[in-house]
């Protein structure tokens, strides 16, 4: 049979192979406070006070621990943009003309094309011109005028 410090060991121990699966930074504090309470069981302090401490140590790693370490992961207002969301706020080079008479144009983002149509269906971008995109919809970008054109 298991002594109790072995149980504390195992389940610690598991608990941070399960945290560098799923980095959430909550199953490793609970490891954590598993690992600190394994020397406390093997000189048999009472089990309810090991229960106790194993609470009160998960608490103060929770509160304490756990918002500094997800500042540091996570120090740049979230996650990045990835994949399509990264393009919005870029510029591309109109290769066909987008006009709102003919539905939509095609724009070169970052080397690749891309269907686009623009923000306000009034007017017409010409071969050549630089836009913005402003959003995405589906496999289309919603594009606006850049300011300056593209000289030849």
């Amino acid at each position: 049979m298991l002594e109790i410090w072995q149980l504390w060991a195992i389940v610690g121990i598991m608990l941070w192979i399960i945290e560098t699966f799923m980095p959430v930074f909550v199953t490793g504090i609970f490891g954590t406070a598993c690992l600190i309470i394994v020397p406390l069981a093997v000189v048999h302090v009472p089990l309810t006070i090991q229960l106790f401490l194993f609470v009160l140590i998960s608490a103060v790693l929770t509160l304490g621990i756990r918002p500094i370490i997800l500042k540091y992961f996570y120090h740049h207002g979230g996650y990045a943009k990835t994949n399509a969301d990264a393009l919005v706020g870029k510029t591309g080079l109109v290769t066909e003309v987008i006009d709102s008479c003919g539905g939509s144009g095609s724009v070169k983002i970052g080397g690749e094309t891309w269907h686009a149509v623009m923000v306000n269906n009034s007017s017409r971008i010409e071969i050549g011109q630089i836009v913005t995109v402003k959003n995405i919809e589906g496999s289309k970008v919603i594009v606006d005028f850049e300011i300056e054109t593209k000289k030849g």
